[in-house]
């Protein structure tokens, strides 16, 4: 996150697929080059409260911006920081697609995060 946002820029986030990640199961999209400016776009909660979503939200134009699919095999890993513009849709396949994730953050950011509505989970 900026400056602006918390004094702490520092993140990183792993994510290991436990499950080989395709388009139709709901893989990792992102716009290539997006982290080079390090700076965030507007973010908006999904829902209005935690028990409802624990996600946020950028508008994104998939075909202006040339989004690209991380479309990955079962073991492998992808790592990203909070500058580059990503995220993952549904999962419409049969099957399962299950990611272990590790992100990296300080308390303070945590806590901003959590202000404006983005939580890592429904158990964090």
């Amino acid at each position: 996150p900026p400056a602006s946002f918390t004094p702490d820029t520092r993140t990183v986030t792993f994510s290991l697929a436990l499950d080989s990640t395709t388009k139709r199961n709901g893989c990792i999209k992102y716009i290539p080059g997006s982290g080079k400016a390090k700076t965030l776009r507007s973010h908006k909660p999904i829902g209005t409260s935690r028990e409802e979503a624990h996600a946020i939200q950028i508008s994104v134009d998939e075909e202006a911006e040339n989004v690209e699919y991380a479309q990955v095999k079962r073991g492998s890993v992808s790592i990203h920081d909070e500058y580059v513009v990503h995220g993952s849709g549904g999962n419409y396949s049969d099957g399962r697609r299950r990611t272990y994730v590790i992100a990296f953050r300080s308390k303070d950011t945590i806590r901003k995060e959590r202000d404006v509505g983005f939580t890592h989970s429904h158990n964090d």
